[in-house]
């Protein structure tokens, strides 16, 4: 009997592990160090338990009373220390406020809900080898036998807590049943030997009456905690799900939903009317094999996460692989088949497999034309794997001859040192690479292949074979790719140069990326690729160098403009990157210069008529600010500015509609044509066509005057969450792309989140935007 007792509390002490890991780890981050430091505590627990209960077992019947207290107390301890988990953040945020270490919190945290029932866990076994010792000869078998028996039980505890139990029951259904069996043992205890124990007997009972009267509910200000800054997570529930691998939450956040697995975020949803490209990052992910493999026909993606990467594959990918290691992210997904802006799992081209990246890759001999991972955080179990030089050569052996392989990484997770680790692995790998970082920045896309990346090359005709796909994206042309283009194949390899690899023995990401905090690359990236930009070092022949530079943020055009080797191209660079950073006056000094030699030059012509953009709106005579005659393009921007008329008229409005969006007026020209339409806000049918030209002509980097104008239009459509979002990305790339922001618009926008009505669903973040625009506005 006692050797199934043992058994038993072996399986029920490592369900409780199991449960204790995922729960901590919520709060923790789920970085190895955590996992070591909730690993620790539980076997210190236990030795000490096992310390104390070996001095205490002098003899059988003792030894018995003493198992079955240890079973009550196992219970009950755990019962408290799950009913106590819900203040784990709270205290968590009180010791990082004091300045208690990183380390110093997670070893205080881990040990408080793990070491007292360990405790107890580690005093059934000396109490089991006694009851079972006869004599002293008996204690070298005795003690292999109850040894066997509880390492079979944990074995048996943690396969079927990871895999079936929690899965099936749920924290608090898991917890019960544990509780419940630990008083069973406690009874039978109490009963089976002599003599019994009724006192112990009816204490048992009794617990298990309260489990049933009173029982636990599920811990869900620990699951909505998250570790990434310490905040709990907002919105209702959508989806909830405990999976093997993860405990997988959407929320409903107002503008999307939003993913988490373990507490940490992994992706967003969108809704329908969402704005265009609010998550350039991710869906460039499904987007750069085919700008850099225009014939890729096959695609493997490691990771569904919120799906946005598969929302948007050009059509010339014929079949796509995907790669998830959790279902339930899979479950969670299909809940807003009917919510989001589009259903990636209704293309016909997917086809997912519930699978480890790395099993799925060593059992398949099929080689694709395209690899692409977005794994989860480094640190993460299940994640941290795909990083590693193993696995990139891993991914090689299953490309076609001339594939590509996609690499994303998080800007947060990765410091200069970690970064030029991960590049220098791929380098390793691959003898080509290079490095994409689309706006408004974040993160970097790194694009490695065996065959040389002639990019520039293959960019026109891929985007010609899908322009609607890649006109989603805001690439329309060649330069709209380079504008992203951080490191290119030399640069790659200089910045790599020296810096360790990445391997499964000596994982560096593992052990650091979710520890970095401050020293991180978040906002520092340029700092330290500047020295390698492609675009300074390298030149390439039919490239608008001029609307490249228009592109690009203030800080890396101005970089590009002054390496320019043509003298008027450079005077004009030079003054577009000053426009882009509001130095509205050293732009037209440079300007001004450029004219006086060269008075019919197309772009500083139109980068004159922007800086004088009021002083035209308000009658000035456009000659006063360019040499007549005006071409087609200026004189239908003249003619608009200087309307005086609620619309432009059918003529008007189509001259204007010929200006492309890649012309220097282009923009301009579909802010005057939406701005029109806006005039009557009680005509909804013209506030509708006023929105989609602002949403054709917005494009991966957009205008703040465009971002500020759709927010207007849906607001007067009534579509307020679109038209906080629109506010949202404006105060996003200030944030991230340090893009240069007027006052006089940051109070126009305050202006346009006020006059939204503060509804349930989105209270929260019209505040919060009012606050932040109301404070840039100065």
């Amino acid at each position: 009997w006692i050797l199934v007792l043992i058994l038993v509390s072996g399986f029920v002490s490592f369900t409780y592990e199991v449960m204790w890991v995922r729960l901590i780890g919520q709060v923790l981050g789920g970085t190895v160090q955590a996992f070591a430091t909730m690993l620790a505590s539980f076997l210190i627990g236990i030795a000490l338990g096992s310390a104390i209960a070996a001095r205490l077992a002098s003899s059988a019947r003792g030894s018995a009373v003493g198992f079955a207290v240890a079973q009550l107390g196992i219970a009950g301890l755990s019962l408290a220390a799950f009913q106590g988990i819900e203040r784990l953040p709270e205290l968590a945020q009180t010791l990082s406020t004091t300045g208690t270490p990183t380390f110093g919190r997670d070893v205080l945290l881990a040990m408080s809900i793990l070491f007292p029932s360990a405790t107890c866990i580690g005093a059934t076994f000396p109490f089991a080898v006694r009851i079972l010792a006869r004599t002293p000869d008996d204690a070298g078998p005795v003690s292999a036998r109850v040894y066997a028996a509880n390492t079979v039980g944990s074995v048996f505890g943690s396969v079927c807590a990871g895999f079936f139990l929690i899965p099936i029951l749920g924290f608090a259904g898991t917890l019960i049943t544990c509780v419940a069996v630990n008083l069973v043992l406690a009874l039978g205890t109490a009963t089976l030997f002599e003599p019994r124990r009724p006192v112990l007997a009816a204490l048992a009972v009794a617990g298990g009456v309260a489990l049933f009267v009173v029982p636990p509910g599920t811990p869900w200000k620990i699951l909505r905690y998250s570790p990434m800054g310490g905040t709990q997570t907002w919105g209702a529930m959508q989806y909830f799900g405990v999976g093997r691998s993860a405990t997988v939450m959407l929320t409903d956040q107002g503008l999307s939903y939003g993913l988490r697995t373990n507490g940490l975020p992994e992706a967003g949803v969108v809704r329908p009317g969402t704005y265009p490209n609010r998550y350039p990052l991710t869906r460039w992910l499904g987007a750069l094999p085919s700008l850099a493999r225009p014939d890729a026909r096959t695609m493997l993606l490691v990771g569904f996460g919120g799906g946005m990467a598969l929302e948007i594959v050009p059509r010339t990918i014929e079949r796509i692989d995907v790669v998830e290691l959790e279902p339930e992210v899979i479950a969670a997904n299909r809940s807003v088949a009917d919510l989001r802006w589009r259903d990636p799992l209704a293309d016909p081209r997917i086809s997912i497999s519930i699978n480890d990246a790395r099993n799925a890759l060593l059992l398949t001999d099929r080689r694709f034309d395209a690899i692409v991972s977005q794994p989860s955080h480094p640190w993460a179990g299940g994640a941290a794997h795909l990083y590693t030089r193993e696995f990139f050569s891993l991914v090689e052996s299953r490309l076609a001859p001339d594939g590509v392989f996609v690499q994303w990484i998080g800007m947060p997770f990765v410091d200069e040192a970690l970064f030029r680790s991960l590049l220098a692995t791929l380098v390793d790998v691959f003898p080509y690479v290079r490095a994409y970082e689309p706006p408004p920045g974040g993160g970097v896309l790194f694009l490695a292949s065996e065959a040389p990346l002639a990019m520039e090359e293959q960019v026109e005709r891929a985007i010609a074979s899908a322009p609607e796909d890649f006109r989603a994206l805001g690439l329309d042309e060649t330069e709209d790719v380079m504008a992203s283009l951080l490191l290119d194949e030399a640069g790659s390899r200089a910045l790599a140069e020296g810096a360790p690899l990445n391997r499964d023995g000596h994982n560096l990401l593992q052990n650091r990326s979710g520890r970095l905090g401050d020293d991180s690359l978040a906002g520092k990236l340029h700092d330290l690729t500047a020295p390698y930009d492609p675009l300074v070092r390298a030149r390439h022949e039919n490239i608008d160098t001029l609307y490249l530079v228009r592109r690009l943020p203030a800080e890396r055009a101005l970089r590009v403009a002054e390496a320019l080797e043509d003298p008027v191209e450079r005077g004009i660079a030079v003054a577009l990157a000053h426009l882009s950073a509001g130095k509205r006056r050293s732009a037209q000094r440079a300007l001004e210069g450029v004219l006086t030699e060269n008075p019919r030059h197309p772009e500083a012509r139109a980068a004159m008529l922007r800086i004088a953009w009021n002083r035209i709106g308000g009658g000035a005579d456009p000659e006063s600010v360019i040499e007549a005659p005006l071409d087609d393009a200026e004189r239908a921007i003249v003619r608009a500015l200087q309307a005086r008329e609620d619309t432009l008229g059918e003529t008007l409005d189509a001259d204007l509609a010929a200006i492309p969006l890649h012309h220097p007026l282009g923009i301009e020209a579909a802010l005057l044509r939406a701005r029109s339409r806006m005039e009557d806000r009680s005509d909804e049918a013209r506030i509708r066509e006023a929105m989609g030209i602002l949403d054709a002509s917005i494009g991966d980097r957009p205008d703040p005057r465009s971002l500020l104008l759709r927010a207007e239009a849906y607001a007067a459509a009534g579509e307020h969450g679109a038209a906080l979002e629109t506010l949202l990305v404006i105060t996003e790339s200030v944030r991230i792309a340090g893009m240069h922001v007027p006052p006089y618009l940051f109070r126009a926008a305050a202006r346009v989140a006020r006059s939204i009505p503060a509804t349930p669903d989105l209270v929260r973040l019209r505040n919060s935007l009012i606050q932040r625009l109301s404070a840039a506005a100065g």
